[in-house]
């Protein structure tokens, strides 16, 4: 052991360890952000022992309220807590890293070739493996973390307004009802344990703190003014401009900002037709890793190999960056017994999303023998053993190459 990083973790975790971790899980995580966060869960907190769980809820909370995409703001806030602005960037660089280069191979085989290859079968055993994660990983956090009935109210009303209604809206709403009623609900609470060393954490971030973090949120919002404005600049430059400008415009993550999507690219720069647009997409859904991967199909058709660079590194960039920052102020105002009040209500809106998630990718499995026979496999063997998450998604998506091709 050795003294406590500025992150507060109590080991100092190696940056190869956490390269070499988030490099195999970005290799595995099918099935959207919240697939990817159970993944980490697993191996992280419950076989590693490397992250708190409340640390990766916080980290949740955080980043669903951030414009980008949320698995990769969500590893970059782990890599924080593990290891500083270090770790931020091993984690951010590997987690990227096998999404990026199998997109650029279908790009690839999509310009020469004109078509996707075929992967129905393997993503039809992958999904159930994946519900089976995200649902062990909700009833594992619900049993350390909802101790009220307040607490389990939060909870099922996040979990029934995601999956009636969903969208980023109800997102927001879930977050801030949540925060209100752990406020109301748990204040007192939290005063009497805390009593009076409570401090008023943003007063011990430095002054060089204050002085950095300022000229990060100038720099992103000159990013966000200087967005699109240069239609006669080289493309190369075009692509990083308009890349990081709406990186950081887009909240809600995953197919939520589709449509904004298609509008900017399709109908307003012309870089892609609707077909182009659509085979853009079902790319970054047969991949691993967030949809947000789709800007390395974009940039690949319109620049080759360093438009899908440059356009793959300034989407992911500027919001992590973000996440990064603002990463600095919770982890000096989570002692505040405000704060601590209101995550308690957080927490178990966002143990309530994990929840939504996992019914609304399990509606996407077909209700047949085969997939309700691997999601209950995965499921038991993912409740009653710490296996690897990896080895149940790979091992089911190869099991149903066999199953569904009878």
């Amino acid at each position: 052991m050795t003294k406590s990083t500025e992150t507060g973790s109590t080991e100092k975790v190696s940056l190869l360890y956490i390269f070499w971790v988030f490099l195999k899980l970005g290799a595995t995580a099918f099935g959207g952000y919240m697939s990817l966060v159970a993944i980490v869960q697993k191996q992280l907190v419950e076989i590693d022992k490397k992250l708190k769980e409340e640390d990766l809820l916080d980290g949740i909370s955080l980043t669903s309220v951030l414009p980008g995409p949320v698995a990769v703001n969500v590893i970059a806030y782990v890599g924080y807590k593990l290891r500083g602005v270090a770790g931020a960037m091993a984690s951010f660089v590997a987690i990227i890293i096998p999404s990026f280069l199998l997109v650029l191979f279908l790009s690839w085989f999509y310009v020469s070739y004109g078509s996707v290859p075929a992967v129905k079968n393997f993503f039809l055993g992958i999904t159930p493996a994946v519900t089976a994660l995200i649902l062990t990983v909700a009833i594992g956090m619900a049993r350390k973390n909802m101790k009220s009935k307040i607490h389990w109210a939060i909870n099922l009303v996040s979990m029934l307004l995601l999956i009636l209604i969903g969208g980023i809206q109800i997102t927001f709403v879930v977050m801030i009802g949540g925060a209100l009623i752990g406020y109301c609900c748990f204040f007192k609470r939290e005063e009497k344990e805390i009593g009076e060393n409570d401090k008023p954490g943003l007063a011990q971030i430095s002054r060089k703190q204050w002085g950095i973090s300022v000229c990060v949120v100038l720099l992103l919002l000159a990013l966000l003014l200087f967005a699109g404005q240069q239609t006669e600049s080289p493309i190369l430059w075009q692509i990083a401009s308009t890349f990081s400008g709406i990186s950081l415009t887009l909240f809600g993550g995953g197919y939520v900002v589709i449509p904004a999507l298609h509008e900017l690219f399709v109908d307003n720069l012309g870089w892609l037709t609707s077909p182009e647009f659509a085979d853009g997409i079902a790319i970054g859904q047969v991949t691993p890793g967030p949809i947000f991967i789709t800007a390395t199909f974009i940039g690949y058709l319109v620049a080759g190999f360093w438009g899908a660079l440059i356009a793959t590194v300034s989407i992911f960039t500027p919001p992590a960056v973000l996440t990064v920052l603002l990463s600095r102020f919770i982890e000096v105002i989570r002692d505040s017994k405000v704060v601590k009040a209101m995550l308690q209500g957080i927490r178990a809106a966002v143990i309530g999303m994990i929840f939504a998630s996992a019914i609304t990718i399990g509606n996407t499995m077909p209700l047949e023998i085969r997939t309700i026979g691997l999601f209950l496999i995965n499921f038991g063997i993912s409740y009653k053993y710490n296996l690897n998450p990896i080895f149940l998604i790979l091992g089911s998506g190869l099991i149903g190459l066999i199953l569904f091709a009878i």
